[in-house]
């Protein structure tokens, strides 16, 4: 019995470093050269090209609607789909925004202290498109 209470107290330690050891600090370089700077934050490394919701107009305030921002960021950051993927990182704040798609190969980083608001204007959130035609 003190063999088997030996082998798991063992077992548990190996898990919990290796759990531990997994998840690492990643400097991340932001793909926008007029604001090039490192970015410091801890997540797992899972893609090779990082850029701020910032660097495309985003601002965090809660007032100001995103949606543009975090669309074109994702349009943007989806050419390095073949290249390691991509990721967007959203720093603390309160983000407003409608409806965005999202693609393939591209994580959505928040911060602990990001939030993302969804807009109660229903025209913010579907995009409508109507074409009249005449009916002569």
């Amino acid at each position: 019995m003190e063999k088997t209470s030996w082998l798991l107290v063992v077992l548990v330690g190996v898990v919990l470093i290796s759990l531990l050891g997994g998840a690492e600090g990643r400097k991340s370089r932001i793909l926008d050269e007029s604001s090039y700077y490192d970015l410091e934050y801890s997540a797992i490394s899972c893609r090779a090209h990082s850029a701020s919701i910032t660097d495309f107009g985003g601002v965090g305030d809660g007032k100001t609607l995103n949606t543009k921002a975090f669309q074109e960021a994702v349009n943007q950051l989806s050419k390095y789909a073949s290249d390691g993927g991509s990721q967007l990182i959203v720093p603390a704040g309160q983000w407003l925004t409608g409806s965005f798609n999202l693609t393939s190969h591209f994580t959505l980083f928040l911060h602990k202290d990001a939030v993302l608001l969804a807009s109660q204007v229903l025209t913010l959130i579907f995009h409508f498109s109507f074409t009249f035609l005449s009916p002569f």
